[in-house]
């Protein structure tokens, strides 16, 4: 059997290995747009303050692939996918038949229309090519302007100011993290970046990207801002430009079943170049992160190898959401509308700490923890099992909450 999986993330590596683990003989082959093998994405952020070393982010060395005989191609673009022969063919003319096909390719970054900026130089944090690129752009005492306080963003911010810069990050919403946290704690976390240094400006876009009498951007407010570097970062969408003209299903993205199956026969999608047909969990924390990638990958290989398995829609509930550089953990249901769910709330503005838990029937479907995530691996265990607190429940927003749980529990 032959698979060929495009893309090297997350959901490309966990395939490659679930293939490997259940065929000795099978041949995989992995097509990459990029010059490295499998890396950590998400850690791009700390590679560029300095936190950890090009090394640290390699997640499997070639000596992984070798010996687990995965064949990968480096700075290969696919130019056409043809489903009817079962070939796929690179942008250098060569033909690569399969058996099974995997589509993984990730996201891309949303590059917003605003006046000058095809004109400029900007940067973006898609790769470590891109991260190579910034940290040889980035200059202490120089200033950064961010566009964009999503998650990637913020962490941006705090690695450009690891490296001795002056951080603005510029906002269109009048709140941060809608899909992570709720006001009351967006309102404490922007206390706590700007605390750290880090100017925040929101309600408030960048219309104009100028060069002249010095490189500055100007806001939807009127003000200006002269910087030395331009940062984008307002999220991702799928990169569907491999599937065009290939009669293969989209919407935001491929479209797949609860098995990973695209709408062609044989070709299978996973990572954050799918999308889940009539999914979508209203008042969730995103499921477009790392180990909802690894999941799909491993479903979508099991699949393919004829050993069926449904993807659990309920996969992203169970996946936490963190910044590395502030105490902050969200996950599942943070943002309930239905009036069967209550919400158990501790908030300390003065300590910058906030708890907040989200039940139905006493069974926990969500939470935020802010400036204090000591709880956090005590919670998501009860919503990963789906237990109830009822034993707890007049403990779990104590301040040394920890504690008594554990002499509760021995």
């Amino acid at each position: 059997m032959k698979y060929v999986i495009l893309g090297n993330g997350a959901a490309s590596i966990s395939a490659a290995e679930k293939l490997r683990q259940i065929s000795d003989s099978c041949d995989i082959t992995v097509i990459s747009v990029e010059d490295t093998p499998v890396y950590t994405k998400f850690m791009l952020p700390d590679y560029i303050g300095g936190k950890i070393s090009r090394e640290k982010l390699i997640l499997r060395d070639m000596n992984y692939y070798n010996q687990n005989r995965i064949k990968l191609l480096f700075n290969s673009n696919m130019e056409i996918i043809n489903s009817e022969n079962k070939l796929i063919t690179l942008v250098n003319g060569e033909d690569i038949g399969y058996d099974k096909l995997l589509i993984a390719v990730g996201g891309r970054p949303v590059i917003p229309n605003i006046e000058g900026l095809k004109e400029n130089k900007y940067f973006t944090l898609n790769s470590i090519k891109d991260a190579d690129d910034i940290i040889k752009n980035a200059s202490e005492g120089k200033k950064a302007v961010i566009v964009g306080a999503g998650l990637s963003g913020i962490e941006i911010a705090f690695a450009l100011k690891r490296l001795g810069m002056t951080v603005v990050v510029v906002e269109r919403e009048t709140r941060i993290l809608p899909q992570q946290l709720d006001a009351a704690s967006a309102e404490m976390l922007v206390e706590m970046l700007r605390k750290e240094g880090i100017n925040l400006i929101l309600g408030s876009s960048v219309q104009k990207v100028n060069s002249d009498n010095g490189f500055n951007v100007e806001l939807s407010s009127g003000e200006k801002i002269g910087l030395d570097m331009l940062v984008i970062s307002i999220g991702t969408r799928p990169n569907l430009g491999v599937v065009e003209g290939t009669g293969i299903k989209t919407n935001r993205g491929i479209l797949v079943n609860d098995y990973m199956e695209t709408n062609i026969k044989d070709i299978y999608a996973a990572g954050d170049v799918a999308e889940l047909e009539s999914g979508g969990n209203s008042g969730t924390v995103s499921s477009y992160i790392w180990p909802n990638a690894l999941a799909q990958g491993k479903c979508a290989a099991s699949n393919m190898s004829g050993e069926t398995q449904q993807f659990s829609r309920d996969a992203g509930l169970s996946n936490a959401v963190r910044l590395r550089d502030i105490a902050f953990l969200s996950m599942g249901m943070i943002n309930p509308v239905e009036e069967e769910y209550e919400s158990l709330v501790y908030s300390d503005k003065d300590s910058h700490t906030y708890r907040k838990v989200v039940l139905k029937d006493n069974i926990i479907k969500g939470m935020i923890l802010l400036g204090d995530t000591s709880a956090g691996s005590i919670l998501s265990d009860f919503i990963k099992k789906g237990r109830s607190i009822s034993d707890i429940r007049n403990i779990v927003l104590e301040k040394d909450f920890v504690s008594q749980y554990k002499k509760l529990n021995g």
